[in-house]
């Protein structure tokens, strides 16, 4: 298995473990070939370009492979499934209904299997109840800019009595930030929030609804701070994850080594905040195009069969599998909720009705195209990041 070094410098250690002596530095961009994994350690073999030997190691005390840091590590992904070929794929495209039960339920007697509904508990519960195959989100409006309590948040989710939903609590910056102090405030009320729930219903709360390019993976900050609050609870089950996972603009969804700092963003939680690969509880309450100063597809003035080609791609895309230190896992996310499809007036640049005839070809999985385009394949090469000094 191959794997490209995404850290500005990596150090190379005789041992695997912070304790091994360095022995030279790859720079970011070079390709290993991993020969191992073992406790978040890379063996990769002597002869790598860049490694700088160091310290006089003679011929006789050279090792037959030194290590690194996994977590500075991008692995091969495996191929995309290919428009045109018969491929099983697990993500659910759907609908953000606002405040809509109408547009809701005839979605959902269309085929649609995946809803965010917005301050309407009771149309939710009834939603599920006539289409229990069906995913189906729920979030309160909270003002901006005051962070509720936890018990504001539980009665603002109605007591969160439906266990047959997925709630969710504070949304994107609106109340607090997503980096930093506000980060660790934000993953305390969230848990506490999923404690009350379980321990009442048993619903699912999903944590996080993180907005469109965030929270910034790139400090080890925050990737601390998700690694020792969240991780946990998701490992166990106590929390599910929401995240915004938007297109920013329409060329993004062309370019797959882009794809893991918008779209496939929860990547992250997985190879550098330690949630576990096998547990499948990711969730996307809004997701679609958002490019900022014009807006969604139909700001864009999308085509229907533009529209059709971004659903298609964004659906296998997500269904893709995970990587982790070179092992390959089913994707965990479950589906994504296209925002929105009912405000004609404040969100009118994001609204799909338009669309919805076209939506519904993917709400039974991906339709054979006549003549498939090749969608392109998961790049090897790595994403910019922020420079860092040399890590692990």
């Amino acid at each position: 298995m191959k794997a490209t070094v995404t850290a500005s410098l990596l150090n190379v250690r005789l041992k695997p473990s912070l304790e091994g002596a360095v022995i030279g530095m790859l720079p970011k961009g070079a390709v290993v070939d991993v020969l191992s994994v073992q406790n978040g350690w890379a063996a990769v073999p002597l002869q790598v370009s860049g490694v700088d030997l160091r310290f006089g190691l003679n011929q006789s005390d050279r090792p037959v492979s030194v290590f690194v840091s996994a977590t500075w590590l991008e692995f091969e992904s495996e191929p995309l499934p290919e428009p045109g070929q018969p491929t099983h794929t697990t993500f659910k495209l759907g609908i953000h209904a606002m405040t809509n039960s109408t547009v809701a339920f005839e979605e959902a007697r269309r085929g649609c299997k995946f809803f965010l509904c917005m301050d309407n508990f009771a149309g939710a519960s009834q939603l599920k109840r006539a289409h229990p195959d069906a995913v189906v989100m729920v979030r309160r409006f909270f003002a901006h800019g005051v962070v509720p309590s936890v018990e504001q948040i539980i009665n603002g989710l109605e007591g969160a009595t439906d266990k047959n939903l997925i709630y969710t609590g504070l949304n994107e910056a609106d109340q607090l930030g997503q980096d930093g102090n506000d980060l660790r405030r934000r993953a305390q009320i969230d848990l506490e929030v999923a404690r009350r729930i379980k321990q009442g219903s048993g619903a699912t709360y999903a944590a996080g609804t993180f907005s469109m390019g965030c929270p910034d993976f790139t400090n080890p900050e925050t990737c601390q701070i998700i690694r020792e609050l969240y991780a946990p609870a998701y490992n166990s089950g106590l929390i599910a994850f929401d995240m915004h996972l938007y297109s920013p603009n329409p060329q993004h969804i062309d370019q797959p080594n882009e794809w893991k700092w918008f779209e496939r963003r929860w990547e992250f939680l997985f190879t550098r905040c330690g949630f576990d690969p096998t547990v499948r509880a990711i969730y996307c309450s809004e997701c679609g195009l958002d490019q900022s100063g014009v807006g969604g597809f139909r700001a864009h003035g999308y085509s229907q069969e533009k529209f059709r080609d971004w659903c298609d791609k964004y659906i296998r895309l997500q269904s893709a599998p995970l990587v982790v230190d070179g092992k390959s896992y089913p994707s965990p996310i479950i589906g994504g909720a296209i925002f929105q499809a009912s405000d004609h007036d404040r969100w009118q640049g994001y609204e799909i009705s338009n669309y919805l005839p076209t939506l519904r070809q993917f709400y039974g999985g991906l339709p054979l195209r006549v003549a498939p385009e090749e969608l392109p394949r998961a790049s090897r090469k790595p994403a910019t990041q922020r420079q860092k000094p040399a890590v692990a």
